[in-house]
């Protein structure tokens, strides 16, 4: 894909050097010459010294071929500015860095498609993680409080291993809760787990989780650590 992001600094570098990695064409425009000069020897992306919130400066960075346009600008307001523009060159996918909330409906407006609220990620995060310490959370799914989490399974965990048939029997993950991966030493990525599957300690497991379900699990989880983990459901596993 052909990929024009406003902003050359932290989050845009990094954002540059990713998409490259991926074969993707990158252009970053900057208003900085050393912030360019930087985002080109550490990504090889193609940079444009300029205002990205000028029509010549995006025009400069082909911006009416962009299958996507990407603005981590500092400031909301220029970051709006940006996605109104980009928009205008009918550029179908348009990502946004917001810092304020109150300007959520105003990018909706200006055609974006995709709004990355740093300082509400960064608030969940923190509230999730302090009230569920035992969660790793992925990220937030959804404004209702569903999150994509992550928990390893700790030493007191039967050595035999749990069916994952089982374990969703169990009341802390018969509610709002899907089993979405498994990660462990035998596999070198993640598995889609199935009712066959057994989980063993260390075993890393994903699921995605609304807020009760995510302190139930988070319950569940301290009671294996003091070893009260409940006793096996009696259940015939499925064939799958």
């Amino acid at each position: 894909m052909y990929i024009v992001i406003g902003g050359g600094g932290i989050a845009g570098a990094a954002l540059a050097g990713e998409l490259v990695n991926r074969k993707h064409d990158v252009v970053v425009i900057d208003i900085n010459k050393e912030t360019c000069e930087m985002a080109f020897a550490q990504t090889g992306a193609v940079t444009i010294i300029g205002k990205a919130t000028e029509i010549g400066t995006l025009q400069e960075a082909g911006i009416e071929k962009a299958d996507v346009a990407i603005s981590a600008l500092y400031r909301d307001e220029d970051n709006l500015t940006f996605a109104l523009l980009a928009h205008s060159f009918n550029v179908p996918n348009i990502y946004v860095k917001m810092r304020n909330p109150a300007y959520r409906d105003a990018y909706r407006v200006a055609g974006v498609t995709v709004i990355c609220d740093i300082v509400g990620m960064f608030k969940n995060k923190v509230i999730a993680e302090l009230e569920n310490p035992d969660l790793k959370v992925i990220t937030p799914l959804e404004e209702n409080g569903t999150k994509l989490v992550m928990f390893r399974l700790p030493g007191s965990w039967p050595s035999e291993g749990r069916l994952i048939y089982e374990l969703a029997k169990e009341p802390a993950f018969c509610g709002d809760c899907l089993f979405t991966g498994i990660l462990n030493e035998k596999h070198k990525g993640i598995i889609v787990p199935h009712g066959n599957d057994r989980v063993y300690p260390g075993d890393r497991i994903f699921v995605v989780a609304g807020p009760k379900s995510l302190k139930a699990i988070t319950k569940y989880l301290a009671g294996i650590r003091k070893k009260k983990l409940p006793p096996p459901l009696r259940t015939t596993p499925l064939h799958v």
